[in-house]
């Protein structure tokens, strides 16, 4: 009697849907500390939910842009600089939920599922009238593949471009986060509305930071503003590496039944994240050389 086999393609386990979790924003502009012009900018861009009828309507934009413009904002900088909590403080000034996305969730081993699950998601989000924030959106809006040799490369493209017929009709919200804009297909950026850099914050903003993470109900020894002032004199320090530096300076008197936090302890959790950094910075100084070797050398090593 013959075996049944599957294909060589399909796998013993059934393809699961998406499921897409929905969550009401964290965070408000209030929250957030950043370049005045910045904050400007984005609330510029999403203007154009509140004036929509009235440029496209009564002065007759529609006539001319026959496709009703999608909100649509790209965020981006280096990481732990704010990209995420300002998705989520847009969203807050928009009234609307946030469904938050990375490539990894909507990414299918099967070719052309993705595609689907891309296209799932927009019609979801439609229906539910919530804001789409993708994390790391380099990884899907890098550029397409050119010289395509397998599947894996037809499907990278199909999902590419299934997404920009998608950014064409919709029009929903949408923000994208990314530390590597220098990836992105030109396609995606003639579609997206604004293009917002967020820098590593200055010595000023810093000393905001400080001040807005080092709450007045935190046990602090010393006064709070020289603290933040003395602090913010650190370079290339982020929101997000100021935030964990408290939290673990507090986690640290907690544990150990301290008075309170004092410049030396968190300047000393402040030093560790430099070092580290540090070290990220230089893990790719390493020297190349080369020697000119014998033929006989090489026919030697292609035999081992």
């Amino acid at each position: 009697m013959p075996i049944n086999k599957k294909p060589r393609n399909e796998s013993i386990e059934d393809k699961k849907p998406m499921s897409f979790y929905i969550s009401e924003p964290l965070y408000r502009f209030e929250d957030l500390i950043l370049d005045k012009g910045v904050i400007d900018e984005i609330r510029q861009t999403i203007a154009l939910e509140k004036y929509g009828d009235l440029i496209y309507e009564k002065w007759g934009l529609k006539n001319v842009i026959k496709q009703k413009r999608n909100i649509s904002i790209n965020l981006f900088g280096a990481s732990g600089t704010g990209k995420t909590m300002t998705a989520h403080a847009i969203a807050n000034e928009l009234h609307k939920k946030i469904l938050l996305v990375n490539y990894a969730e909507i990414e299918s081993k099967y070719v052309g599922e993705t595609s689907k699950n891309l296209i799932r998601l927009f019609e979801y989000a439609k229906e539910k009238g919530v804001l789409i924030a993708f994390d790391e959106a380099d990884a899907l809006l890098s550029k397409r593949v050119t010289a395509m040799s397998s599947a894996t490369d037809v499907s990278v493209n199909q999902t590419r471009n299934v997404l920009l017929r998608i950014l064409d009709d919709y029009s929903g919200v949408v923000v994208f986060t990314t530390n590597f804009i220098k990836n992105y297909d030109k396609a995606f950026l003639r579609r997206i509305t604004s293009h917002i850099k967020i820098d590593v914050p200055n010595r000023e903003l810093r000393k905001e930071l400080w001040k807005h993470y080092l709450v007045s109900s935190l046990p602090i020894v010393g006064d709070r503003d020289e603290i933040a002032d003395r602090l913010a004199g650190t370079d290339n320090i982020t929101g997000a590496d100021i935030s964990t530096v408290v939290l673990k300076a507090a986690v640290n008197i907690a544990v150990n039944e301290e008075k309170g936090l004092d410049i030396d302890l968190l300047d000393m959790e402040l030093q560790k994240i430099v070092e580290a950094k540090k070290a990220m910075d230089n893990r790719n100084e390493f020297q190349v050389t080369t020697r000119k070797v014998s033929e006989e050398y090489v026919k030697e090593q292609e035999v081992i």
